[in-house]
């Protein structure tokens, strides 16, 4: 996903004032402490939900060349590689979906979570495996934002 795709995704997240929101399209989450201390978070909870980050992408600065202004801009790639081998050999059609990614982004003191809902993908697919395959994915995001939602209400130390 590209950082132009990424700042459409952040525009949207602007206009959120609850804490967790599920759009037609989207998941997103607005946390009120600084995005390094979620980021942290959010890497803790993608790993105890069983899948492993598989890089951690800056965007700042191709953000700012669109005139975007963020402390930071991080993208999380992650994924199971069964999953992920399993979908590019049965539907290349979701490649450029994986692995699943969560945009982190700084706002001042708070911090926006974003992430397509995989959900919105299962009316092209008429195969029933792929359409719970991608009810799980949303499960799971569900889960890993409720999770640093709950995590940074207490404000205490991320576990590593």
């Amino acid at each position: 996903m590209s950082c132009r795709s990424l700042r459409l995704m952040s525009l949207a997240c602007v206009l959120l004032l609850s804490p967790l929101s599920i759009a037609d399209n989207m998941i997103m989450g607005r946390i009120p402490l600084r995005a390094e201390i979620v980021l942290e978070y959010v890497q803790s909870s993608i790993e105890e939900h069983g899948y492993t980050i598989a890089h951690l992408q800056l965007c700042d600065g191709g953000m700012t060349d669109f005139g975007y202004k963020s402390d930071l801009y991080r993208v999380v790639f992650f994924g199971k590689i069964d999953e992920v081998r399993w979908i590019s050999r049965d539907y290349p059609e979701l490649v450029s979906y994986l692995p699943l990614k969560i945009a982190v982004i700084a706002e001042k003191d708070e911090t926006l979570l974003t992430v397509l809902n995989p959900e919105a993908l299962v009316p092209f697919f008429a195969d029933e495996a792929i359409q719970i395959q991608l009810g799980r994915w949303q499960s799971d995001l569900e889960s890993i934002f409720s999770d640093v939602r709950r995590q940074t209400a207490s404000h205490g130390t991320p576990r590593s």
